[in-house]
């Protein structure tokens, strides 16, 4: 309603126009008031804008602090070879009674403790005798492996590749054991054939209350026997290595038509040469395997009673 309309309302309206208009008048807050409503509404946004600018900033503050924190903590902390399941970064405490690792390779990198990992503690060096019949490693000493064949694929191998199988009945016995592994195939043509087990998979296993490994076998030609470290373990099977990966420490054993009782020192162990070499130190161990180079395929072979060997 404009001005003019209010004015002639006032001066020549209706009783009860002038009566309404007088009331809202009174009803309307005067130009003071209205003037301490909008400073108070001008004053509570002003505070609005400060605590959302100090909240704003503390946030800022907290994720800076949360950041070097984090840039600390990386700077600091161990390094952890084995990054599957990690119980620790630091590195684990070595026993006094271990034994003093073999010399170093010409150019081997010095010897670095690995995690996660499992220690036998030398009260039973047994690592399977087959007589169960399976070919998984007893649960003792925090063994956990079990044993496989693989090969380069240019060949035939018994037991197969990936397939499940068991121990094998030893014909005639070999005294008071029955079973054992057998392990067959023909001709290869690139590197050769394996039988293998992983002593904890993905973990990293110390020994070195051990003094190496010993086993009973028979057949025909020449077999590596050979102790995988961790650090000779591509990445992707919880190793550290990046590259010419597997040359694994071993030794060559002459085979017989009859069994053979065979004593392996860790101080016998090297590397074949083709990767990096690495300080044998049986404080890092991931696997053992019997290997056959391609050059003495076709083969055929029994392994039996694998168990560690006092120092």
């Amino acid at each position: 309603m404009s001005d003019s309309e209010l004015t002639r309302l006032s001066e020549h309206g209706s009783e009860l126009e002038q009566s309404v208009l007088g009331s809202a008048n009174e009803d309307r807050p005067g130009n003071a008031v209205r003037s301490a409503i909008i400073a108070q509404v001008v004053a509570e946004q002003r505070t609005l804008r400060h605590q959302r600018r100090a909240l704003a900033t503390l946030g800022v503050i907290a994720c800076a602090a949360a950041a070097a924190f984090t840039l600390m903590q990386r700077r600091t902390a161990a390094p952890v070879i084995l990054r599957e399941e990690p119980h620790s970064s630091t590195a684990p405490s070595i026993p006094s009674s271990a034994p003093a690792p073999a010399s170093a390779p010409s150019g081997a990198s010095p010897f670095e403790p690995c995690t996660p990992l499992a220690i036998a503690d030398g009260r039973n060096p047994l690592l399977d005798d087959f007589e169960d019949g399976d070919v998984r490693l007893p649960m003792i000493e925090h063994r956990a492996g079990q044993w496989f064949t693989f090969n380069d694929g240019t060949g035939s191998q018994r037991p197969k590749p990936g397939a499940l199988f068991s121990a094998t009945r030893i014909p005639g016995g070999r005294g008071a054991s029955h079973f054992g592994l057998h392990n067959q195939g023909g001709k290869f043509s690139k590197w050769g054939a394996n039988l293998s087990v992983e002593l904890n998979p993905r973990r990293c296993y110390d020994a070195s209350t051990y003094g190496g490994i010993e086993f009973w076998t028979r057949g025909r030609g020449e077999i590596r026997f050979v102790v995988e470290m961790t650090q000779v373990i591509t990445e992707e099977f919880g190793g550290s290595c990046t590259r010419d990966c597997f040359d694994g420490h071993g030794k060559r054993i002459k085979l017989g038509p009859d069994f053979q009782h065979v004593v392996v020192r860790w101080e016998e162990l090297h590397q074949e040469g083709f990767g990096p070499p690495v300080q044998f130190d049986a404080r890092s161990l991931y696997a053992i395997k019997f290997s056959v180079q391609a050059s003495q395929s076709p083969f055929d072979y029994w392994i039996d009673d694998v168990s560690f060997s006092p120092r």
